[in-house]
């Protein structure tokens, strides 16, 4: 509260430490007040004999706690010079812990002065006006009578008798629980605690439990709930906030209500009370009550297996919900006038209905049928099932089943909690009523599972959509990335903008290759469209390998934002074989010129026989990868595009292809890159330098600005001291998983063309979801095969693995069998 009122001041061209100083005034007036109810509370429990050990201990610490903030603000009067030592020994200290975790500059340089300087001069503003604080004091005062009054009030509800001293002492004790308590707001402290101070003081302890959470309720949470729907209304949060608030919604709103369904389990399988039963009983059968059981449970499994479905925002699983709970208050009140539990299921459906906005995302239109067909054919089957049972079975029940009366009886189970006149005489009569419950409830969770389940992108692209995307991508694309948008693996989802995103959906994330593709007026639009898409099918949006540009853009719109690594880009008009930095390439490529080998451009189409021998090339090469086919960042080898592509082949004395790399445009930039880069098993030692220094040099000729040579991987990240901990993450494995990967050694290749090092950055919703999009980054990576390619891919890692520990293993055995000689040598001399 005290940081929304400090930055809505701020807002106002208001002093945020003037605003800071005057809330800890309040503060400190309030619980200056609180200290004369605490004192009377104190004197009343030591006269009763009732003063405790930890009342006495959070008793002291309320004291010097608010001491300790008058103290600071007679600092400011008084002697700002001390209060700037204090608060200098303050950012020091901050700081020295902060550099424990390679973030020294925790408190910037400057604050304790500020601080000091706008704290004494709110002090002195505060002194020349006494009155003021009289009427701070005097609003305290009546704020905590007309919590007293209340309390008061729901003692005389209760019926409860208890003198103004005892209510006053109760309630002091409670308001010091939650001043101390470690919990925020004292939630779960002050609940547990209040009840037994009201009844070391004399009361009962039931109803100083009912008293205890009415009040709670009354003072805490029903203002709390109330100001957590209204938050995300507030002007102070930005749209990251407010996105952060809707989906605080949502989760409340799924916590609820499988709350709600635990509590219709429970409530189920208690007894009804006496009085109410009896009630009942007057207006209803008694197959009633029973019917009602049955139904709360089934509807309370129901309401667990769709909190899931709320957490994707779901409109089916909101209306499935709103079902659920409007039977379930029916049912509480069929059977046992359980009106609590009805009400609070009345309340889930008032506030489910004021959120109906907040539930947007559609079910999956052929796994909707098929639960719809699968949830009538588990009715009907069931029912068959069950009618044909008991009727050819009826010699395992005391009852000889007709037809009619089999299907009566199948349909009373599914009615009645207690199975009235079912009376099986055999073991397997018991097993078969059973099976009837097992049969029904599979089936049902299954249809729930389908009719809960997100939408799947079953098929790519059509071919309208392709030539709409590939109008946009080749007016606006301006990063390698854009021509592998035309990829045959990608969907597109259009803005109205005129933007195109070229997205991937795997496991209910749907991962956007690159930013936005359109007119740089339409980028925030274009992300905040996607997103809403993305909710609406069921969908997590992320983006991967986005530029620099629009990271603010991200953030703006709720995502959070990650470097990845970051890409080489070569300024063709300063790359040269002369002088040093150009050794590293001259050297091979007169080497390699000397033995006849040669670099030859092709320009599309290439000839079938040329294909053919690149293919080769590119099987031997994933086989000294010990890898597949990779996909959505990278192209792969489909015979039609490289075909369609201009190719770089370097060939031996004896003419064969030895490697080659395929040309890919950028369209809005002058600038050229390579997808596949692949060489055979045995070439001559630097022919990539020498593939790769005629490219430069061909690209250079051709009146291209800069060449790019691709993300190098995780290289540069985390290494800053404020870099975010995620990156860290990815610093520690860039520099201990190499054996594995090879992270460095692509960038140290790399790095021997002097490129200028571009960030990338992967842009996804929350950290929580971070482990989802790299599942969905890496199926998309990986195609259809993801499984079977990522054992492949782990195979390698498992042999060097096995390697480096039998290696370890024998030098320690091998340093244990020398100092073993050594001590016999020793002890032979001796």
């Amino acid at each position: 509260g005290v940081a929304l009122y400090v930055d809505e001041a701020t807002r106002r061209n208001q002093s945020g430490a003037k605003t800071a100083v005057g809330a800890l005034l309040v503060l400190v007036a309030n619980f200056g007040a609180f200290l004369l109810l605490l004192t009377v509370a104190l004197i009343t429990l030591f006269t009763r004999h009732d003063l405790l050990s930890y009342e006495i201990i959070t008793g002291i610490i309320m004291y010097l706690y608010v001491g300790s903030m008058v103290a600071l603000l007679g600092l400011g009067l008084w002697h700002p010079e001390w209060l700037l030592r204090v608060l200098q020994k303050v950012q020091n200290g901050v700081n020295r812990f902060s550099g424990w975790f390679r973030n020294p500059t925790l408190v910037r340089a400057g604050w304790a002065e500020h601080n000091a300087d706008e704290f004494a001069a709110s002090a002195r503003a505060m002194a020349a006006q006494p009155r003021q604080l009289l009427r701070v004091l005097v609003v305290a005062l009546l704020t905590h009578a007309f919590d007293v009054a209340s309390l008061f009030a729901l003692f005389r509800a209760f019926n409860v008798t208890a003198s103004v001293g005892v209510i006053i002492a109760g309630y002091s004790m409670t308001l010091l629980f939650w001043i101390v308590s470690p919990t925020p707001n004292g939630i779960g402290v002050v609940e547990g605690l209040m009840p037994l101070v009201y009844t070391s003081l004399g009361l009962p302890t039931a109803e100083a439990t009912i008293i205890t959470l009415a009040f709670r309720g009354l003072t805490f949470w029903i203002p709390f709930l109330i100001g957590f729907a209204l938050l995300r209304h507030l002007p102070t949060f930005a749209p990251m906030q407010r996105g952060q608030a809707h989906l605080g919604q949502v989760r409340l709103i799924a916590v609820l209500t499988g709350a709600m369904g635990l509590l219709n389990v429970l409530s189920a399988s208690t007894p009804a009370l006496a009085d109410r039963a009896a009630i009942l009983a007057q207006f209803s059968p008694l197959a009633v009550p029973w019917g009602g059981n049955l139904t709360a449970v089934l509807a309370g499994f129901a309401l667990i297996v769709l909190a899931y479905g709320l957490t994707q925002r779901k409109r089916t699983a909101w209306f499935a919900t709103v079902i659920a709970l409007l039977v379930s208050a029916v049912s509480h009140l069929l059977k046992g006038l359980d009106y609590e539990e009805a009400a609070l299921a009345g309340l889930l459906v008032v506030y489910l209905l004021w959120q109906r906005a907040q539930f947007q995302a559609r079910a999956d239109s052929p796994s909707l049928r098929q639960g719809v067909n699968a949830l009538a054919g588990a009715l009907a089957f069931t029912l068959v099932y069950g009618t044909t049972g008991f009727y050819l079975l009826d010699r395992h029940y005391s009852v000889n089943f007709s037809l009619d009366a089999a299907l009566r009886q199948t349909v009373v189970m599914f009615t009645q909690f207690y199975d009235p006149g079912l009376q099986p005489i055999t073991g397997f009569g018991s097993y078969f009523a059973g099976s009837i419950y097992a049969v029904g409830g599979v089936t049902l969770a299954y249809a729930l599972v389908l009719l809960l389940r997100p939408v799947i992108q079953r098929r790519p692209a059509t071919q309208e959509d392709w030539e709409r995307a590939k109008g946009i991508v080749e007016q606006y694309g301006r990063s390698t990335l854009a021509r592998f948008v035309l990829f045959h693996d990608k969907a597109y989802w259009f803005s109205p903008g005129g933007s195109v995103v070229g997205y991937v959906a795997k496991a209910k994330t749907a991962v956007a290759l690159g930013d936005p593709i359109g007119p740089t007026a339409d980028a925030a639009a274009a992300v905040t469209g996607f997103r809403n898409f993305c909710h609406n099918q069921g969908w997590q949006p992320a983006f991967y390998q986005t530029l620099p540009d629009y990271v603010e853009l991200y953030r703006t719109a709720g995502f959070d934002v990650v470097r990845t690594g970051h890409e080489a880009v070569v300024n063709l008009h300063e790359f040269t074989l002369d002088g040093k930095a150009g050794k590293p390439f001259r050297v091979p490529i007169n080497k390699l010129n000397r033995l006849g080998h040669r670099a030859d451009i092709i320009s599309p189409p290439l000839s079938q026989d040329l294909l053919q021998e690149l293919h080769e090339v590119s099987n031997e090469w994933l086989v000294m990868m010990h890898g597949k086919e990779m996909r959505f960042s990278l192209g792969w080898f489909d015979d039609d595009y490289i075909r369609s592509s201009v190719v770089i082949v370097v060939r031996d004395e004896m003419r064969r292809v030895t490697a080659f790399a395929n040309l890919i445009p950028e369209y809005a930039r002058n600038e050229v890159s390579i997808d596949l880069m692949r060489r055979r098993h045995k070439v001559e030692n630097g022919t990539m330098e020498f593939l790769f220094g005629s490219l430069l040099l061909w690209s250079r000729e051709q009146g291209y600005d800069t060449f790019n040579l691709g993300l190098s991987a995780l290289s540069g990240v985390g290494e800053a001291p404020d870099d975010p901990a995620a990156e860290k993450v990815m610093h520690y494995v860039y520099d201990h998983v190499n054996q594995f990967y090879n992270f460095q050694g692509l960038h140290t290749f790399k790095e021997k063309f002097n490129p200028t090092w571009e960030p990338r950055y992967i842009v996804f919703p929350g950290y929580a979801s971070l482990s989802a999009v790299w599942l969905a980054l890496t199926r998309a990576g990986s195609g259809d095969d993801f499984w079977r390619g990522y054992a492949r891919e782990l195979q390698p890692m498992v042999r060097q693995m096995a390697h480096f520990v039998h290696e370890r293993y024998y030098r320690r055995q091998r340093a244990k069998a020398n100092e073993t000689d050594v001590e016999s040598v020793a002890s032979t001399h001796s």
